[in-house]
């Protein structure tokens, strides 16, 4: 059985290439499904999700071997409950982005601990249903909301909504 961790490669990476380090281990706070990770250059950091633990967990953009976190954002405060699967950073104005089905919430990019969301995005006039993914465009002041459809709900896997301050 594989053992939850992040590898690291050289962007120009090939066939057969080894990772030029690796975060892995128990003090890692790793979970074996980690469905998505985002580098933020501009403060060199890493972010995964923990959907297991509820968690938003964040390390060095350098971290390697058994590195812990140096934030994690858990708790009841934070309303991460379930499908903590996709995540979005956006380093100029400091948010991290979880879609949550029907919600968008919206951290302090250094929250650390049991940390409310300093937004939410919700409610009928979102036509906000299973929100799968988000991606933030920080220069244009736009978030898009990729919307993964069932049958009856509205959406289909084609919908994309947009939002803007």
């Amino acid at each position: 059985m594989a053992h939850p961790q992040v590898a690291a490669f050289a962007r120009l990476a090939g066939v057969d290439a080894k990772p030029t380090r690796v975060i892995a281990g128990q003090t890692t706070k790793l979970s074996r499904t980690m469905h998505d990770i985002r580098y933020d250059a501009v403060h060199d950091e890493l972010i995964v999700t923990n959907p297991f633990a509820n968690a938003i967990l964040v390390f060095r953009g350098g971290a390697t071997g058994e590195e812990p976190p140096i934030r994690i954002i858990q708790g009841p405060h934070t309303q991460l409950r379930g499908n903590t699967d996709r995540l979005e950073v956006d380093p100029v104005n400091n948010e991290i982005y979880i879609p949550l089905s029907s919600a968008i919430l919206v951290f302090p990019r250094e929250g650390n601990g049991d940390v409310a969301p300093v937004r939410v995005i919700k409610g009928p006039d979102t036509m906000l249903k299973r929100a799968g993914s988000v991606a933030v465009d920080p220069v244009n002041n736009v978030i898009a909301v990729g919307l993964s459809g069932g049958e009856g709900e509205g959406a289909t896997t084609e919908d994309v909504l947009v939002e803007s301050d």
